[in-house]
């Protein structure tokens, strides 16, 4: 009976680590897939991936920009939120990443369960970290995302 306790526990935490392995190649499957999308210059495409890909709490979520600059420190950051139709909205942003990291190459893809960055860096030398937080549960749709663009000298 102890050899089966014992088993049972060490199949149990088997199937936990196969899982958080699972999870880390599905997440990253979907950022690499994201940075393939935005290299397209195709509104349908972008929004095909965003229904594919993120969760509907994201979809429906209005899309909040902070733009700071650091040019002036004593400048406040403006914020931008936006109320129309969320896809539209999403698709304008995949058309800013289009522009911005049309041209990139992926630096460096860290999933960490349902955390994942990546690092992206065009031909300009401009830099971005994406943040993007996944479902907890499969398929491990996008449930949040977070862009950080910092301009390399």
């Amino acid at each position: 009976m102890k050899k089966l306790c014992l088993l049972i526990v060490f199949h149990a935490l088997l199937l936990n680590v196969f899982a958080q392995d699972s999870m880390d190649k599905v997440t990253e499957k979907r950022a690499r897939e994201m940075h393939r999308v935005i290299g397209l210059s195709d509104k349908e495409q972008w929004k095909k991936f965003i229904k594919e890909n993120y969760t509907q709490a994201l979809i429906d979520k209005p899309m909040t920009a902070k733009i700071e600059t650091s040019e002036r420190d004593d400048a406040e950051p403006s914020t931008k939120v936006s109320s129309a139709n969320n896809l539209e909205e999403k698709a304008k942003m995949f058309q800013q990443l289009h522009n911005d990291f049309g041209n990139s190459k992926i630096l460096s893809i860290k999933p960490d369960g349902e955390k994942l960055e990546m690092i992206l860096q065009n031909k300009e030398s401009l830099k971005g970290t994406f943040q993007l937080r996944f479902e907890k549960k499969s398929p491990y749709l996008i449930d949040g995302l977070g862009i950080e663009v910092l301009h390399s000298h």
